[in-house]
């Protein structure tokens, strides 16, 4: 009598893919309380009497903060992995983000030796620039991505795409929600612990609930430092001895410039390329996450009319052309992603910056010449596509080249540098959208042509030369080859 056979049991999933959807999710939550910053420059002016240059320090101040903390965060990061920094962090940044929608109107000033600064603006310095945004930097964007990068090989840009897409979707979905709130929830607020929060304060206390209730439990639950730890292999490879007879794994390949301290990049091209580009990207998307609703809200009329949509609050308008642009970076670090690993890297990379470039144009000179909808639409496509894409693609390169030993502190220091190109242009803009009688035109203009360069160092790194991509050298022999060494290809 013949017996069946057993049906097949398919293979679990690979828990790389868990790792990749958890860091999408607490992007998801938790980038909001940042990005949307633009949101309450114009709710919270008029509340307290600053001005955008006031206002301006508030946001440069915290993305220098956060970048000088990455390198810190990204050694705890190695140390102590990812579950105690990130739930650590989460939690403190939610608590620390529902703590603004209880800041008081201060007639005070406090006299700092060098200047004099009113209380309730250094309040918001103290909480938002340095609290949140340090807790930030234990939960960035750059750890997770060096996290992801150790439980995938073969699909390494794929995965740090869609990882990184969790900021594109929290953009597109909660800060047009966030600005609706806003609006709603100024008509009737709630009270809480003696006051009421309505409009800006509700919207600041809804978005911290989020990210401590919601965001740190999940990176507590769900991640784990590296694959051998559950003694899985990268990509969710077998193991060799459940290989068939012949077959054998492919083994990990080293960079030129593999390190096992993160001291000994800063001696070598392609830190400085990386971190060069790098510095102009934080220029340009540090002055959207601050300026771009404000500009927006400048140049639109107080009724816009869009397609078959009507809005009479122009903020919503240019919260939801945010959410849009903030949104296409899914498909764009996605795209990029795939792309990154059928290409140089490198390559992608340029035109990233490159396509940025044209984005900026549109958006300075359309409303120069009287198509304001135009150029906010335009360039939420064209910036939409290159916007978070820099980010995985500048990962994946860094851990090429440099290996995963000290991965998470080197990632910090290149970050540093964006967070530095961050600081200039969110300050500066501040000062000259003042300068310029009330105009975006020239801070915005002087962005974009950064770009040029920036295209230029990213297509200018030697990928094939550097890469542990393209290196057969094996992963635990530290290389000590000069950039200069062999055949040099692109």
């Amino acid at each position: 009598m013949a017996s069946k056979s057993a049906a097949p049991v398919a293979a679990p999933m690979y828990f790389g893919w868990y790792i990749v959807a958890t860091c999408f999710f607490v992007s998801f939550l938790s980038i909001p309380g940042r990005q949307g910053f633009g949101l309450f420059v114009t709710e919270m002016e008029p509340t307290f009497g600053w001005d955008r240059s006031d206002i301006s320090w508030v946001g440069s101040v915290g993305f220098l903060m956060n970048g000088a903390m990455q390198p810190i965060m990204g050694a705890l990061f190695d140390k102590y992995g990812p579950r105690r920094v990130f739930g650590i962090g989460l939690a403190i940044m939610g608590l620390a983000i529902m703590s603004l929608a209880f800041m008081m109107d201060m007639d005070l000033l406090v006299n700092l030796g060098f200047i004099k600064i009113p209380l309730d603006l250094l309040w918001f310095i103290l909480v938002f620039s340095i609290v949140i945004n340090t807790c930030l930097s234990a939960a960035s964007i750059t750890n997770m991505l060096a996290l992801v990068v150790r439980w995938f090989r073969r699909k390494r840009s794929k995965a740090t795409g869609l990882a990184a897409a969790g900021t594109s979707f929290g953009g597109l979905l909660m800060i047009p929600f966030a600005a609706y709130l806003m609006g709603v929830i100024n008509e009737s607020g709630f009270s809480l612990l003696g006051m009421e929060l309505a409009g800006w304060r509700a919207v600041w206390f809804l978005l911290g609930i989020m990210v401590t209730f919601m965001a740190a439990p999940l990176a507590v639950f769900f991640l784990r430092p590296n694959p051998e730890e559950m003694g899985l292999n990268p990509d969710g490879d077998p193991n060799p001895e459940d290989l068939p007879p012949g077959t054998a794994p492919a083994s990990r390949q080293s960079g030129l410039y593999e390190v096992d301290s993160w001291r000994k990049c800063f001696s070598t091209p392609p830190m400085w390329q990386l971190s060069g580009a790098y510095v102009v990207c934080g220029i340009t998307t540090g002055l959207l996450s601050i300026h771009f609703i404000p500009y927006a809200e400048d140049i639109l009329p107080d009724t816009v009319n869009f397609l078959w949509l009507s809005f009479d609050d122009k903020k919503v308008f240019a919260a939801l052309i945010f959410g849009l642009m903030t949104g296409l970076n899914a498909a764009g670090v996605i795209i990029t992603g795939f792309m990154g690993d059928r290409m140089r890297r490198k390559n992608v990379l340029s035109i990233v910056y490159g396509t940025r470039g044209v984005a900026f144009m549109a958006l300075v000179f359309l409303p120069f010449f009287g198509y304001p909808m135009l150029g906010l639409v335009a360039f939420a496509l064209l910036s939409g596509m290159s916007w978070v894409a820099s980010v995985p693609l500048t990962s994946t390169l860094t851990a090429d080249v440099y290996g995963f030993r000290a991965l998470g502190t080197i990632s910090g220091w290149v970050f540093f540098s964006h967070q530095i190109g961050s600081f200039i242009s969110i300050q500066m803009a501040g000062y000259a959208y003042e300068w310029f009688g009330n105009s975006y035109f020239w801070p915005f203009l002087i962005a974009g042509l950064t770009l040029i360069p920036a295209a230029i160092a990213a297509y200018s790194i030697k990928e094939y030369h550097y890469s542990g991509r393209y290196n057969s050298r094996p992963a635990g022999q530290l290389a000590t080859a000069t950039a200069g060494a062999g055949s040099v290809r692109y």
